[in-house]
């Protein structure tokens, strides 16, 4: 049946074919020239499109690189600007504290800004200078909410123990400033106590104060590596209205800023992101993508897709935030970023049909007024088919049509004496009279139809003589080809069966090789996944192996730490002891002394009992440490193992992906001889009824033809 289907498809391209040729020449030229037309613009098409669309790519990407560049540059300006007033008070408070210490205060007390209290003079040109630089900062820069310099207790003057003062945007436009009070009330808070501890710079995670998104820049005051204070700049999130963050091509676009903790400090798409770690946000594979560009420190650019399924290309850019690395990122639809690419190919595919309908209406025309005057050396060419030889054709251009209309005409005319000539032998021998010769004279191929007909009169009489012998062995062997011709249709009617059967079995073989190919592709890739998601784990397990060290580490000396605080509270013991003895020396005067010396003893022998209790537990966390980190050991020693197993599945599931890929490609190879083979079995048997008709046919034509020899009077040997 496939073999049939098969036939029947190459019939009908055949007839196709045959439709084709049968066309005018014009039709052709111009079919050629289009199809060659089409073909060229579309590899140029397709070529310009694939150059362009690359070029508006990495267009749009630098453009959206330079946005986040920009958006990053400007967020670090502000930042900049908090630390370089942080560093004007540093450098100032620091010269006033080496003053301090070489000379000790001098002059006047003056009477403060924000206390009702008097200040020593030095402090007061540093308070001074304070509120001066706090109100410059807030009034220049619209972003920066407020500047505050909060002490440590005792750190500023005698006058007052706690003293902070803070500048905020209506201060600034009053000229006013503010305190916070006491200690214990900005001591504990994120903003004082993160920069006061490390020595170091810090940030906040964003905030809300007063109705507006808010984060703060904290920078330590250190002299001889004691903290004297904080200095804090408060940046309003909401004012970064100087960022780029629309753009009209591209109406999906927006922007973030991202601190070190993969938090989100600004979003111009929704201020409802802010404060949100960007990991909670996106799917873990898609964040390990942004991690791995975050580790390398430089600008890079990451496929993602949002919560409603749409593809965006984040666009990330360093920002050095003194001591952290925050990002800028600038985010684009990629329905966005081929839109142009779409566009520019739409035109150009305009313009080439454009181009491609008006060359073929001009060629078409150019080619029917060029070859109009082969239509009257085709029906010349018709007539002579028919046998009329007394046609001519005028020749109207002197080009290789007009000599092909000319040599027509001469062609026909030559011909009509040769016929005629031919014609009259003919009729002579039809009636028995081999005794004539040829009166037209022939030349170049013509000549040897001459020879020829002088030497068919001649051997003519031979030849039927001959013909009537043939004919009598010719029908006594028609009868045996005959019987030949009915066995091999036999022969052949059977293999076509088997052949079928064939077919169907390696067609249900090619199928079930197919899916085993397909299952194998599925499962290579499955696999593939496994492998990097269990490669990911062993990163993860090796980061828990040091993180356990460490700890281990840090409880070795808290260990240490708490042995110092025991030999303290005995030297404390014994010296509280001591003061009782001596206060009871004392007498009456001593009595005081000696409840202090008590409760002094008493407050050692607690302290030795919590680092005795702290002790033990750090011994118990400290083996409880080692039992995970031996158990951590075992994991990672496994996950190791279960990498390399898992590679080599991989390679085993591609071989034989790869192989039954081979064996569809040979079964089918196998399936089309079959059909071959099925249609020469169908031939073959037509054929050979075929023959066997003819031999029967054959066998009365023999007797026919002995009947007509015997008409002719043959010459005598």
């Amino acid at each position: 049946m496939k073999g049939k289907d098969t036939t029947k498809k190459q019939q009908k391209q055949q007839g196709q074919v045959t439709k084709f040729r049968d066309k005018n020449l014009s039709y052709k030229i111009s079919v050629a020239v289009s199809l060659l037309l089409v073909i060229c613009l579309t590899i140029m098409i397709v070529i310009s499109a694939t150059i362009a669309g690359k070029s508006l790519s990495n267009t749009v990407s630098g453009e959206f690189e330079g946005i986040a560049t920009e958006n990053g540059l400007k967020v670090q300006a502000v930042i900049d600007t908090a630390a370089n007033t942080a560093d004007t008070i540093q450098s100032y408070l620091l010269d006033k504290y080496a003053d301090y210490e070489a000379n000790g205060y001098s002059g006047d007390v003056e009477k403060s800004s924000v206390y009702d209290i008097d200040l020593q003079e030095m402090n007061k040109q540093i308070e001074t200078f304070l509120l001066s630089i706090a109100s410059s900062t807030v009034k220049n820069n619209d972003q920066i909410d407020g500047v505050g310099v909060f002490f440590e207790p005792d750190a500023f003057d005698p006058a007052i123990k706690d003293y902070t003062v803070y500048v905020s945007t209506d201060d600034a436009a009053k000229g006013t400033a503010q305190s916070y009070g006491a200690y214990s009330s900005y001591g504990s808070q994120d903003y004082y106590k993160n920069a006061a501890t490390s020595q170091k710079a810090s940030f906040t995670d964003p905030y809300e104060d007063q109705g507006s998104k808010m984060f703060s820049a904290s920078f330590p005051i250190v002299y001889n590596g004691k903290t004297q204070g904080v200095i804090f700049v408060d940046i309003n999130i909401e004012k970064f209205s100087n960022l780029r963050t629309t753009d009209s091509k591209y109406p999906n676009m927006y922007v973030d800023i991202v601190n070190d903790q993969s938090t989100i400090i600004y979003d111009s798409e929704s201020s409802d992101y802010i404060g949100t770690r960007l990991d909670s946000l996106i799917s873990s594979k898609e964040y390990a993508k942004i991690q791995s560009g975050i580790d390398k420190g430089d600008r890079f650019s990451v496929s993602t897709k949002k919560d409603d399924g749409s593809s965006i290309v984040r666009y990330y850019t360093p920002i050095d935030a003194v001591g952290e690395t925050w990002w800028a990122t600038s985010a684009l639809s990629k329905a966005d970023l081929s839109k142009s690419t779409v566009q520019l190919v739409l035109i150009m595919i305009l313009c080439t049909l454009i181009t491609l309908i008006v060359i073929i209406i001009i060629s078409t025309r150019l080619l029917r007024n060029y070859i109009h005057p082969l239509n009257d050396v085709v029906a010349v060419a018709d007539k002579l088919a028919m046998g009329d030889f007394s046609v001519s054709v005028e020749a109207v251009y002197h080009d290789e049509i007009g000599k092909l209309a000319d040599t027509f005409s001469q062609m026909a005319a030559r011909l009509r004496l040769i016929v005629t000539d031919i014609t009259r032998g003919l009729t002579e021998m039809a009636s028995g009279n081999f005794n004539i010769a040829p009166e037209a004279e022939n030349v170049g191929d013509f000549k040897a139809i001459e020879t020829a007909l002088t030497t068919v009169i001649t051997d003519l009489s031979n030849t039927l003589r001959e013909i009537n012998e043939t004919a009598e062995t010719v029908a006594e062997n028609s009868d045996q080809i005959s019987e030949g011709a009915q066995a091999l249709t036999e022969g052949a009617t059977d293999q076509a069966s088997s052949i079928e059967e064939l077919q169907s079995i390696i067609t249900n073989v090619s199928e079930q090789v197919q899916k085993n190919a397909e299952y194998a592709n599925d499962a290579n890739e499955k696999a593939k996944v496994v492998g990097t998601e269990i490669t990911s784990s062993n990163d993860q397990m090796q980061k828990v192996v040091a993180a356990m060290e460490t700890i281990s580490e840090s409880s070795q000396q808290i260990s240490g730490i708490i042995s110092t605080i025991n030999d303290i509270a005995s030297q404390t013991n014994l010296l509280a002891l001591n003061a009782s003895i001596e206060a009871a020396r004392a007498g009456e005067a001593g009595k005081g002394f000696a409840v202090v010396a008590t409760q002094v003893g008493t407050l050692a022998a607690q302290s030795a009992e919590a680092a005795k209790n702290s002790g033990e537990l750090i011994l118990e966390a400290m083996r409880a440490v080692d039992e995970g980190k031996a158990i951590v050991d075992e994991t990672a020693r496994t996950l190791l193992e279960s990498v390399s197993k898992t590679d080599a599945l991989v390679e085993n599931i591609g071989e034989i992906s790869a192989a039954s890929d081979k064996q569809a490609q040979a079964l089918d190879q196998i399936s089309e001889a079959a059909s071959q083979i099925a249609a020469v079995i169908q031939e073959n048997t037509a054929m050979a009824a075929e023959s066997s008709a003819s031999s029967e046919e054959l066998a009365a034509q023999a007797e026919k033809l002995k009947d007509l020899v015997g008409v002719f009077k043959l010459l005598e040997n």
